[in-house]
């Protein structure tokens, strides 16, 4: 195919993402670039994002109405729109598939629906209704299954694997059915909207797979696959205010669900399957009920949220299979 200005620059995009995978001397400043709408602990999603939106834009020629995919797969009624709308309801419903298996987890377990559940398996990988990880773990397994090289520093979230119905893995197909669906609506658009929606794709992607729903690159990837469904030409800013009002609807909840789970009189941790060698000597301890497979121990409100995530991942790896904690919202500082 002849390359135009968008598949040059797609080009560019993926080899800067192999850059990024196999270096590390940028990886501060991508981080830093990246964090407000990725969310990224590690390079990991700012590698994905430069390689999905990459391989978009040099790949749509052959996805338009005239390319030589599309002629092969016989898409005869070849509509952007169409398929725009085909890849937002996609979306929405693996994002509701995954609250559900969040959901799915707690109630097999026993436990609240508003806790981080921590699963120990060689790495510690957390999860929550509010901060999903369970696709992750899917992919995250079929990657370990297959050997591929992933850096040490990346957690691919697999030891969640172990937990989550295996249903949840049929969900793997959602990932290039959205990526087939977006690539299509690319086509017979300007090239700014083409961009706007490649970028919109890809981090709606990256949030199906780390964050769910409520995430910084759900939220991001929303708002630019409404955004460009919504506009008419001529354009008017008020194309733009239903698409506005669902993600408000959304921060909305998701604030909600944090202030309506937030426990502030104390934090109630669950731990799975504990080994009689667990020291909880460091801890003021409230109270310690035991049961056959848990033992269910809590300790003062007055703790950091996240201080105290860290310090449990730390003393309990080795000496349980997981644990559930509540959380408090208000005591969440996240320097």
């Amino acid at each position: 195919m002849r390359l135009n200005k968008l598949n040059i620059i797609g080009i560019f995009m993926m080899l800067f993402a192999i850059l990024l995978f196999f270096t590390n001397f940028l990886d501060n400043i991508i981080l830093t670039l990246t964090y407000p709408f990725l969310e990224g602990s590690s390079e990991g999603k700012s590698v994905i994002l430069f390689m999905v939106m990459g391989s978009l834009l040099f790949f749509y020629p052959l996805f338009n109405e005239n390319g030589t995919i599309t002629k092969k797969m016989s898409l005869l009624k070849f509509d952007g729109q169409k398929y725009l709308k085909l890849t937002i309801l996609m979306v929405f419903i693996t994002y509701i598939f995954i609250i559900l298996l969040e959901i799915w987890i707690r109630v097999k377990i026993g436990v609240s629906l508003f806790t981080i559940f921590v699963s120990f398996n060689q790495s510690a990988s957390s999860t929550s209704i509010v901060h999903s990880h369970v696709l992750k773990s899917v992919l995250g397994y079929f990657v370990s299954s297959s050997g591929i090289y992933v850096p040490s520093h990346i957690n691919t979230g697999s030891s969640l694997a172990h937990y989550v119905s295996p249903v949840s893995f049929i969900a793997v197909i959602a990932f290039p059915l959205v990526y087939i669906a977006g690539i299509i609506s690319l086509n017979g658009r300007r090239d700014l909207y083409k961009v706007i929606l490649a970028f919109a794709i890809t981090t709606s992607l990256i949030g199906m797979l780390d964050g769910g729903l409520f995430s910084a690159p759900a939220l991001v990837g929303l708002s630019g696959l409404l955004g460009i469904y919504a506009i008419k030409t001529p354009f008017s800013p008020r194309n733009l205010i239903k698409p506005s009002v669902v993600i408000i609807i959304l921060i909305i909840i998701r604030v909600s669900i944090g202030l309506i789970g937030s426990n502030a009189d104390f934090h109630e941790i669950t731990i799975i399957n504990p080994s009689e060698n667990i020291d909880l000597n460091s801890y003021e301890v409230l109270s310690v009920e035991e049961n056959t497979d848990r033992l269910i121990v809590k300790l003062p409100a007055n703790i950091n949220d996240k201080d105290l995530l860290l310090k449990l991942i730390e003393d309990l790896k080795g000496k349980s299979d997981g644990f559930f904690i509540s959380w408090n919202i208000f005591s969440w500082n996240p320097s």
